[in-house]
């Protein structure tokens, strides 16, 4: 006596060869393509200019954080005696380390971050500021800055309680222009 196949068993059969055929079909094509990653890494900053705003503003977010001291505004003092320039400690043991940290992090990722800020609230680590926020003597500086005093928005960084970075984001590159350890460039409301 011979077993008749049901149409539901055909139907089975068929589709688990199909699937077979796709699945080694799938296996050829990934073994000869190879992802690294899924975000852009850009080898070269972009130049200082403003330019008109692009198509798709937020495509800077899928290219990994860069940065750079080439525009840093390192002369004289501040009026409250708060040197504009770095030491070299500084740099090497906080700035650069703090810096050098975000650069496996995608741009959506830097401007994402938080901690635990006051009351218990998440606040944002690092932060878009608008100009006018920042105290008069800092928006003074800025519009003495040739290059700089082209743009109306800073970014800041955030490194500890008191220690901020300021600069500029031009697509994926941040422009670092000021380092400060007093925390009076744009000082805490209330």
């Amino acid at each position: 006596m011979t077993l008749k196949v049901s149409k539901k068993e055909i139907r089975l059969q068929r589709n688990l060869k199909k699937f077979a055929k796709k699945k080694e079909k799938s296996a050829r094509l990934s073994s000869s393509i190879e992802i690294k990653d899924k975000y852009i890494r850009s080898t070269t900053a972009p130049p200082l200019e403003k330019k008109p705003r692009s198509k798709s503003p937020s495509n800077y977010k899928k290219h990994y954080f860069s940065w750079c001291i080439t525009h840093s505004d390192t002369g004289c003092s501040w009026p409250w005696n708060e040197p504009r320039q770095w030491s070299q400690d500084e740099y090497t043991q906080i700035i650069k380390p703090h810096m050098d940290s975000h650069n496996n992090d995608p741009w959506q990722d830097v401007e994402t971050k938080t901690y635990n800020g006051s009351h218990g609230f998440r606040s944002l680590l690092n932060k878009y500021q608008p100009l006018d926020s920042l105290c008069g003597d800092a928006q003074l500086r800025w519009l003495e800055l040739e290059l700089i005093s082209q743009f109306e928005e800073l970014f800041r960084f955030r490194l500890g309680t008191n220690r901020r970075v300021w600069g500029v984001r031009i697509q994926h590159h941040f422009y670092m222009v000021w380092y400060e350890r007093d925390h009076k460039i744009c000082p805490p409301k209330g």
